[in-house]
């Protein structure tokens, strides 16, 4: 798909889905007959007023594109942050504005490798649009997703990873949690410890990485430590 010019779209909240941990999806409806056309892995720029002044703040598309009524973004919130705080004012109704799609975070056309994602919190956005993306459509390569979360059961969009992993034998599903509950019997701890554990070798794949600046570094280093090459790790801070 080419990169598209952005364009400003007024946008109406929709579904607000609490995944709990002050953490929401929002469903935002774009006007009938209206589309972005965008690649996973880009985002769009929310347009938040503040007396006389705009102020922006970017945020990964968390839908695929051809769910063409709707964009969903993933936001926690921020102590004092104006504009999540603006989200979390909002009811189902409102009317806001966005521009994109901007970034350059995706997917080649041609695929020939493993499809590693590794992601904490809200970092998981791009890759819930490239995964429901290339799963809808019949990809048949294999993907992992290795998806940190500090709780059990806050687990953003945990039932539809759930499920996909049932449907389609490709996906791999990895959740691991920092701070676990007494029930949990699946991986505890970080993201950048399980590395080493579910992708020993870097023959044939490619590590995406999405998240904090810290995360991101610690993965990295674990890879190169495994012999991945540099030109064999993307990633996308979100600080």
């Amino acid at each position: 798909m080419e990169q598209v010019n952005p364009e400003v779209f007024e946008v109406t909240v929709g579904k607000i889905l609490d995944f709990g941990n002050e953490t929401r999806n929002f469903q935002l409806l774009l006007k009938p007959g209206k589309r972005i056309d965008f690649i996973p892995g880009q985002f769009v720029a929310v347009l938040c007023p503040k007396e006389e002044k705009v102020i922006r703040r970017a945020y990964s598309i968390a839908s695929a594109p051809e769910e063409k009524g709707h964009l969903d973004l993933i936001l926690k919130l921020v102590q004092g942050g104006l504009v999540t705080n603006w989200f979390w004012s909002f009811k189902s109704g409102v009317k806001i504005r966005v521009h994109g799609p901007y970034g350059k975070f995706i997917l080649p056309e041609r695929i020939d490798f493993e499809i590693v994602f590794v992601a904490v919190g809200t970092g998981i956005a791009p890759f819930r649009s490239m995964i429901r993306h290339l799963l809808g459509g019949g990809f048949q390569g294999k993907i992992s997703l290795l998806f940190g979360s500090r709780y059990d059961d806050m687990i953003p969009y945990q039932g539809e990873w759930l499920d996909l992993a049932k449907k389609h034998p490709n996906f791999i599903y990895i959740p691991t949690i920092s701070r676990p509950g007494p029930g949990w019997k699946g991986e505890a701890g970080y993201v950048q410890t399980k590395i080493e554990k579910f992708f020993p070798s870097p023959e044939g794949k490619r590590i995406y990485i999405c998240g904090l600046n810290e995360m991101i570094q610690a993965v990295q280093e674990t890879c190169l430590r495994l012999g991945f090459r540099r030109d064999q790790i993307a990633y996308e801070k979100y600080d």
